[in-house]
């Protein structure tokens, strides 16, 4: 069923309410400013006690207060009984409560109730800086495998260690953790490319699908490590070592990786339309969501923030016939779209921080 009713208050604009959403399809309806995205962000931070918009959670916390407080009661069809989540923020400290136990970990929380949010930011997964397009690899792959976490963990602590090294210029510790990097690092590879094949099965047709043409893409998945094995991996970081001691960082490894959206051997990026890109962008999110569905069994909630809109009618239509099975599904509409609601959903008008439920 996905999230059966939410409480909260002093989070962002929005004001203090009790809310049912025991629908399947949930619209959203207001002008720009009025709330909308940021009730996307409260689920959001309800499945993952963090935000898709920024780093920093006291942001989130009304004007003029010091506290939020978020609650939601969610039931996945997949499990037997529904769960509680409570999110507590202060000036101080996030205090999360799973089911009434208390959680210190973010990772225990991941596979409760997996969503996947479309926004205009995921732009900068096709256009933007490595750090962004990784952002979007991790996310991938997090969902469903709490190994890729840790390993994810333990490859950052050891990065953080060695470049240490590397900044005092202090040799005789650098092999060890040279190692432990690699050894480290290749599951994450292993599963990057996992990942990048499932997605260039995919992504060729879906784009031709909803762009009207006969384009090939593909999707590169740019691997730092180009080597085969890990002692080829270790010779070449070898080989680097004075380099990275003068530039007192780890030259290469999963922390380095990329992916290009490719046509005939050419950067796309370099001649595509803004539209082209925020439908490669889309196709991203969509293929998130279906690789969650075949690694876990499970379908994700939804949350599709107005980029929809960015399509012209047909595009729309087409990019919607690809949108996975879903627990639920959240969209935001500016006023004037009531053509595009199905029957048998719920519907709510958003208007200066307020949600109010629309008759029929």
């Amino acid at each position: 069923m996905g999230f059966t009713s939410v409480k909260f208050k002093n989070f962002r604009n929005l004001d203090e309410q009790e809310i049912d959403l025991s629908h399947k399809e949930v619209y959203l309806i207001g002008e720009n400013g009025q709330g909308k995205t940021n009730f996307l962000e409260l689920l959001y931070f309800l499945c993952y006690a963090s935000s898709f918009r920024n780093r920093n959670d006291k942001t989130l916390i009304r004007e003029g207060e010091n506290s939020l407080y978020l609650s939601g009661q969610f039931h996945h069809t997949s499990d037997f009984i529904s769960n509680r989540l409570d999110i507590s923020l202060d000036n101080h400290q996030k205090k999360i409560k799973l089911n009434g136990k208390s959680v210190t970990d973010r990772k225990d929380i991941l596979s409760n109730m997996p969503c996947i949010v479309f926004c205009h930011n995921d732009i900068y997964f096709v256009n933007g800086s490595p750090d962004k397009k990784r952002i979007y690899m991790d996310q991938c792959l997090s969902l469903h495998d709490s190994l890729y976490i840790n390993d994810l963990r333990q490859f950052r602590k050891i990065l953080k260690e060695r470049n240490f090294l590397l900044k005092k210029g202090e040799k005789s510790m650098l092999s060890v953790y040279t190692t432990q990097l690699i050894d480290k690092g290749f599951p994450i590879l292993e599963k990057r490319k996992t990942l990048f094949k499932f997605l260039n099965e995919k992504f060729p047709e879906y784009y031709k699908l909803v762009s009207g043409t006969d384009l090939d893409l593909k999707i590169l998945y740019n691997a730092s490590w180009k080597e085969i094995d890990k002692v080829q991996v270790f010779g070449m970081m070898e080989q680097k070592l004075e380099k990275e001691i003068q530039y007192g960082l780890t030259l290469s490894g999963p922390h380095r990786d990329s992916f290009t959206v490719m046509q005939d051997n050419k950067n796309f990026n370099d001649y595509a339309s803004t539209g082209q890109l925020r439908i490669v962008s889309l196709l991203l999110r969509i293929l998130q969501s279906e690789y969650y569905q075949e690694e876990s069994g499970r379908n994700p909630i939804l949350l599709v923030d107005d980029v929809l809109l960015e399509l012209d009618k047909d595009k729309r239509e087409r990019m919607m016939s690809l949108f996975p099975r879903y627990e639920q599904i959240f969209y935001t509409f500016l006023p004037g779209y009531k053509n595009e609601i199905s029957e048998n959903s719920l519907s709510f008008t958003v208007n200066k921080g307020k949600l109010e439920k629309k008759n029929g």
